[in-house]
């Protein structure tokens, strides 16, 4: 009966200090996470031409890079896609189409489909929607060009 109360208690304690591990090692990625975006932030800001940073987030596709929205001096509001630390792709907010406006393109696309998330990124040097639709039957990912709502890709996902 000892024999079998000692298994029992080394195999909670390795179940609590695996768990513990999990919880450290996605508190450290996330306060990592946070403080890259807060560091790309602070170095836009510094541009002369930048008056404050808006939103910054970072896309992990088949290319890394951030996505920042920021109010220049002038008062216009652009979308800058930085890549080594060097803005590859600058657009103004106005030109790219509206959220609303990519809603209605994926619904004439996808019947019945509910849009799970979307994401402004960059596709050959040209700002892009990447988003995710679902049915009842699949996901697809559709890729739409951010200033025409050319759908430039549409695929089911596995």
């Amino acid at each position: 009966m000892n024999k079998k109360n000692k298994w029992l208690k080394r195999s909670v304690l390795l179940i609590i200090v695996l768990l513990a591990i999990g919880v450290i090692s996605f508190t450290s990625y996330v306060l990592t996470y946070d403080k890259q975006l807060l560091t790309y932030q602070k170095s836009l800001a510094k541009l002369p031409e930048v008056e404050k940073v808006l939103e910054i987030s970072q896309y992990n596709g088949e290319e890394q890079y951030y996505v920042a929205k920021v109010q220049l001096t002038s008062g216009k509001e652009y979308y800058y896609f930085i890549n080594d630390n060097t803005v590859k792709v600058s657009c103004e907010v106005n030109e790219l189409i509206t959220k609303k406006q990519v809603e209605e393109k994926v619904a004439s696309l996808v019947d019945q489909g509910v849009i799970k998330h979307y994401y402004l990124g960059v596709y050959d040097e040209v700002p892009v929607y990447e988003v995710l639709v679902s049915d009842d039957k699949a996901d697809y990912y559709v890729i739409m060009d951010a200033n025409s709502a050319e759908v430039l890709l549409q695929f089911k996902a596995k």
